[in-house]
């Protein structure tokens, strides 16, 4: 799991790291007053290192905790409560140990009798170390539920931002006049000539638009509902193409597995919109799985050498849907020969 700072600036990341030293020094103060009854003390430079550490550590096993959890998630409060109290029973484990290996250094290094080692354990340092073990979860449960919470509703937000994009891209790219100009001169031929063909060619055109305005709208679809619309989608290009274009489809359909929307139609449009294909070179895609949770992608490499302008933000919005949506990234790889995209899929059970 990424710490906070891994996705910001470097000037963002310095910023995050001295926030966390002024909290660090702010709390090392409250624990001076506390336990010592006094703000400046020799222990204090120690007490500050320390609670920094700390604090670093507890910011990172928080994002590896609670990322996961969506604010629209229905058991939001219930899931956030019951990682809460794992978090803190980590971190008071965490917290204990090296406290007992600071004390257990100092102990040996002042030469104190052993047999006291336990005595003066259990009279003063454990009860010193659980007082301020709470005071720092309080305060610490109130800066992690407002960052947390604060982090989510832009989540939300930007999620928000990001399906009304998806949803003009994916309008755009299907309600495009190149492409019912392309669908509806192929019909008017079949018209022509063989009817029961047009018939099915129209059912498919219907069913792509249908599925697109069913499912628009969904986080993940079932990946037997995506391979519909790519199966749909490809007859068409595949009426026009013919033997120029080939799909490949190398795994069971009907694995349990969920995609994002539109994400493997939007891939495979974008294969035959950027690569050249003629009898003698077809262009052949392939969709396969690799491992369990990500399918994968491929064409032989052969781009046009002329291509209309590109607003290029079909894979961006793809990636930018996988990370809000998963919580991960599609990996695109391009050789000279072949050009690949990976996608995270949600596996259900």
């Amino acid at each position: 799991m990424p710490h906070p700072t891994d996705n910001k600036t470097f000037k963002e990341k310095v910023i995050w790291h001295l926030l966390l030293a002024v909290v660090a020094f702010i709390i090392s103060l409250i624990f001076s007053m506390i336990l010592r009854k006094e703000l400046i003390h020799s222990e204090l430079p120690g007490m500050l290192i320390m609670t920094f550490v700390q604090l670093e550590l507890f910011v990172w096993l928080g994002t590896l905790f609670f990322q996961s959890i969506k604010i629209e998630d229905r058991k939001y409060i219930q899931r956030i409560v019951g990682r809460l109290l794992v978090f803190y029973i980590s971190v008071l484990v965490i917290s204990l140990i090296m406290f007992l290996g600071i004390y257990t250094f100092h102990f040996v290094k002042n030469g104190a009798d052993f047999s006291l080692y336990f005595s003066s354990l259990t009279s003063m340092e454990l009860k010193s170390f659980f007082i301020a073990t709470f005071v720092g979860f309080a305060l610490g449960a109130i800066f992690f539920f407002y960052s947390q919470w604060s982090e989510a509703l832009k989540r939300v937000q930007k999620l928000k931002q990001e399906k009304l994009i998806f949803q003009y891209e994916t309008l755009k790219s299907q309600v495009n006049p190149h492409f019912l100009f392309n669908s509806l001169n192929s019909l008017s031929s079949l018209v022509r000539n063989d009817a029961d063909l047009s018939e099915k060619f129209i059912q498919k055109l219907s069913s792509i638009y249908r599925n697109i305005l069913e499912n628009s709208e969904k986080e993940f679809v079932p990946l037997s509902s995506e391979m519909e619309l790519v199966k749909d989608f490809f007859y068409l290009q595949k009426m026009r193409d013919e033997e120029k274009i080939e799909l490949k489809i190398e795994f069971d359909e009907s694995t349990k597995a969920q995609v994002l929307p539109v994400s493997l139609q939007l891939l495979i449009e974008n294969a035959i919109k950027h690569n050249s294909a003629t009898r003698n070179q077809p262009l052949e895609i392939i969709i396969h799985f690799e491992g369990i949770d990500k399918i994968v992608v491929r064409n032989n490499l052969q781009k046009k050498t002329q291509m209309n302008d590109s607003s290029k933000i079909g894979l961006k919005n793809l990636n930018e849907r996988s990370k809000l949506i998963l919580n991960r990234e599609i990996e695109i790889k391009e050789t000279e020969d072949e050009f690949v995209v990976k996608m995270p899929v949600k596996i259900t059970h």
